[in-house]
């Protein structure tokens, strides 16, 4: 079957295979898991009013709370996009250019926090954190399986 430029159809989509439908599932709930904990994490770290607020009662910055859940979301949205099951490229490398951009990201809230603040001003900071270093658990992984089967690949072909 042809299509109008005249060229074949590949009748083999691999992004319809069930494995890669299992990847690409078990991908977003890891990071639906990991943005839940990012909105409860901020959530929660809304009761905290920091040192300097004292002994009074401390409204509930829903606002604030809010804006901090929209960080988490694009910070989630953005791991999702760089660790996305794709034909191209290696999980090595995906794994590596998310942790790298966490880092960035992390560096950045970072340089801009303050100390003696509420909490929900540290909780995206969190967050990220938390991110980078489960991001770079999971690249010290990879590396570790891929040396060791370059190593039983090596060692069979000698």
């Amino acid at each position: 079957m042809r299509d109008s430029l005249g060229s074949m159809h590949d009748d083999l989509d691999v992004t319809d295979t069930p494995s890669f439908r299992r990847r690409r599932l078990a991908l977003r709930l890891a990071v639906g898991a990991i943005w839940s904990f990012g909105v409860l994490l901020a959530v929660r770290s809304g009761w905290e009013p920091g040192y300097w607020w004292g002994a009074r009662v401390w409204p509930y910055p829903f606002g604030h709370v809010s804006i901090v859940i929209v960080q988490v979301t694009l910070v989630s949205f953005g791991l999702y996009d760089l660790l996305r099951p794709k034909l191209e490229g290696s999980s090595i490398a995906r794994t590596a250019r998310a942790a790298l951009a966490a880092f960035a990201t992390l560096v950045s809230i970072a340089m801009n926090t303050w100390t003696d603040q509420p909490g929900y001003a540290y909780a995206a900071g969190r967050y990220v954190l938390i991110v980078t270093a489960l991001l770079v658990l999971v690249l010290v992984a990879q590396a570790a399986v891929a040396a060791i089967d370059g190593l039983r690949r090596r060692k069979h072909a000698a």
